[in-house]
C-alpha cells in the first residue's frame, strides 16, 4: 500500500508553503475549495485590514506577525 502524499492537504484549511521561490514572507495555500468559497469575501476582508493579499487560492503575507493572526483566526 503506498503513503498519500497530499494526505494533510485533503484534510487541511490552508498549508503554509516555504517561501523559495518568491520574495513575499510567506504563502499559504487555501486548500479546502469549499470552506474558502464559503468564506471568500470574509477572507478578502481580513486581508485588507491586515495588509496581505489574495491572490486566487494564495494568500501572501509579509510579516511574522500577520501570519500567526492568520493561523489563529482561520485554524
Amino acid at each position: 500500500m503506498s503513503k498519500d502524499l497530499l494526505a494533510d492537504w485533503k484534510t487541511s484549511k490552508f498549508i503554509l508553503v516555504k517561501n523559495i521561490l518568491t520574495d513575499t514572507s510567506h504563502v499559504i495555500v487555501l486548500s479546502d475549495i469549499k470552506f474558502w468559497a464559503e468564506h471568500y469575501t470574509e477572507l478578502q476582508d481580513w486581508c485588507k485590514k491586515q495588509n496581505a493579499k489574495v491572490e486566487g487560492m494564495t494568500v501572501s503575507i509579509n510579516t511574522d506577525k500577520t501570519l500567526t493572526l492568520f493561523i489563529l483566526r482561520w485554524s
